[in-house]
């Protein structure tokens, strides 16, 4: 059998690169752009995109306050605040 006469026309030629992540050399196609080796191709793609945000936790929403109730208590704090007032100015007068 003649293996030589059936590898012509099958040649492709090759670079000899570095991976820029691990250091390690690899052989890629002429002309092609990759910079991974194929091991930190597999590992970078499995790690999130670093200009993506994580996904966020949904949290439970507030019930909204009535505004009416608010207002009642705000009424109800100063008048109670005045109360205790008045009742120290009294027992100041009568010290």
């Amino acid at each position: 059998m003649n293996f030589i006469s059936r590898m012509e026309g099958q040649e492709i030629q090759v670079e000899l690169k570095y991976c820029e992540r691990c250091g390690g050399l690899w052989l890629r196609p002429q002309g092609a752009n990759g910079v991974y080796c194929a091991s930190c191709r597999v590992g970078l793609a499995a790690m999130p995109n670093p200009g993506e945000a994580p996904p966020r936790k949904a949290r439970p929403r507030r019930k909204a306050r009535a505004q009416g109730t608010d207002l009642q208590r705000e009424d109800l704090q100063s008048q109670a605040r005045i109360d205790y007032l008045q009742g120290v100015a009294a027992m100041e007068v009568w010290a």
